[in-house]
């Protein structure tokens, strides 16, 4: 007579595939750039007077940075008004001439020719006072060119003028490098380039640290020295150091399993799945040691998440929910 042996049922943990699934991670180096580095320059020659700002320190739109000496620009102003004026009184001296003659024309006191001789008396003296009101506005404009300001939101990162100096138009005075509109520039894998535009959360790591970005841009471009795309990103809340380096680092959701949930049966890899008392190894043929793998089975198949590791094709099991 043949005894029968019976063998105990193993007991094991499962868990709905969807439940165990894990993210796909990237990550690409990145650095915090700005959108303006400037080199603020004088545009007029005058002597620096006062300089407002040092470097380290953070100024507004419009702030006054460096102040120039006005004494010649105010004199080229207050000399080009005086013409303006000389030419007003020439003008309408010319003017009441003019009628003057018209008047006399009707009465055949003076000649046509003597006419033109007043018309173009008062034309000449009109296209002078014209060039005379461009003359005034350079002389506001470079007055005004004494006030050097800063053209936008700025952190001084670099003093090059000293106070005493003579500027010259080009000459530089400080270096300013803009705090406002600050992006993140990565190097992305064109692998994952696709992935990234429907990808879930996007941050900026440097340093132990992290904030969350979005993607603003990405160059449909592969760069021939890096053979990666340029993506740009944005911060929607707080930003991070300008210069900080690090990676933008984002997940995909996917369908893959855990390392933890992966075995070897023979020379496959794979999982087991648990129904009806038994287990059964499912086999990943595109998985790869030490990482995690995706599957292709409906996300409500009960996955071993426990007991796993002893298992055998076709074991029985006791099953336990997690």
């Amino acid at each position: 007579m043949i005894q029968q042996i019976a063998f105990a049922e193993i007991p094991v943990t499962v868990q709905d595939l969807g439940e165990t699934l894990v993210a796909r991670e990237f990550r690409a180096p990145a650095s915090v750039i700005t959108a303006n580095r400037t080199v603020v320059t004088s545009q007029i020659t005058a002597l620096i007077e006062e300089i407002t700002v040092d470097v380290g320190d953070e100024v507004e739109k419009g702030q006054l940075l460096v102040k120039l000496d006005q004494a010649d620009t105010r004199l080229a102003l207050a000399e080009a008004e005086a013409a303006l004026a000389a030419l007003d009184a020439q003008l309408l001296d010319a003017r009441q001439r003019l009628r003057r003659a018209e008047d006399l024309l009707e009465r055949s006191f003076v000649s046509e020719d003597e006419l033109d001789v007043r018309r173009t008396e008062v034309s000449v003296i009109e296209a002078n006072r014209e060039r005379q009101l461009v003359a005034i506005r350079d002389a506001r404009l470079a007055l005004a060119r004494t006030e050097v300001r800063s053209p936008f939101e700025a952190a001084i990162v670099q003093r090059q003028g000293q106070v005493g100096n003579l500027a010259t138009p080009g000459t530089p005075l400080l270096t300013l490098v803009q705090t406002a509109g600050r992006e993140v520039d990565a190097e992305v894998d064109p692998r994952h380039s696709d992935q990234l535009k429907g990808a879930s959360d996007l941050r900026f790591v440097s340093n132990g640290q992290a904030w969350p970005v979005e993607l603003a841009r990405l160059s449909a471009v592969i760069e021939t020295d890096t053979r990666k795309v340029r993506g740009r990103f944005h911060f929607p809340d707080a930003v991070a150091p300008i210069g900080a380096t690090g990676e933008v680092v984002w997940r995909e959701p996917s369908s893959m399993v855990p390392v933890s949930l992966i075995v070897q049966r023979g020379t496959e890899l794979g999982i087991f799945v648990a129904s009806d008392g038994r287990a059964r190894f499912v086999a990943i043929p595109t998985a790869q040691e030490g990482r995690p793998a995706e599957v292709d089975l409906p996300v409500d198949t009960p996955i071993v998440t426990r007991g796993h590791v002893r298992l055998q094709d076709g074991d029985a099991v006791q099953i336990t929910r997690e």
